[in-house]
């Protein structure tokens, strides 16, 4: 049976791919501070730090009870990947960092 020509072109791509995936790591969070107007300071463990406003997520059904801002800055850093209000309410490094980028 003959291959398809494409072949060896999709297997190169998928290997350069799986490659890329193992050289991209997320960098971890190392503290974080909540703050009264909806600011998430970050500090990542690269050094590296920046501050998110949660303000824009605070009318979206997931974020509405965050509005509260006792309950917002009882928000804790769980692991180093994620900040958590309650069981079913978690904002994870890569939702900050990708909302940033837009």
């Amino acid at each position: 049976m003959q291959k398809a020509p494409y072949t060896d072109s999709i297997r190169g791509f998928l290997s350069c791919l799986n490659a890329a995936k193992g050289a991209i790591k997320m960098s971890k969070i190392h503290s974080v501070l909540l703050t009264e107007d909806y600011k998430i300071a970050v500090e990542l463990e690269n050094g590296s730090s920046f501050v998110y406003n949660m303000r824009h997520k605070l009318q979206t059904m997931r974020f509405a009870a965050l509005s509260d801002k006792e309950y917002f800055q009882k928000g804790c850093l769980v692991g180093d990947d994620c900040i958590q209000w309650s069981d079913s309410l978690m904002l994870y490094t890569y939702e900050m960092l990708d909302s940033m980028k837009r």
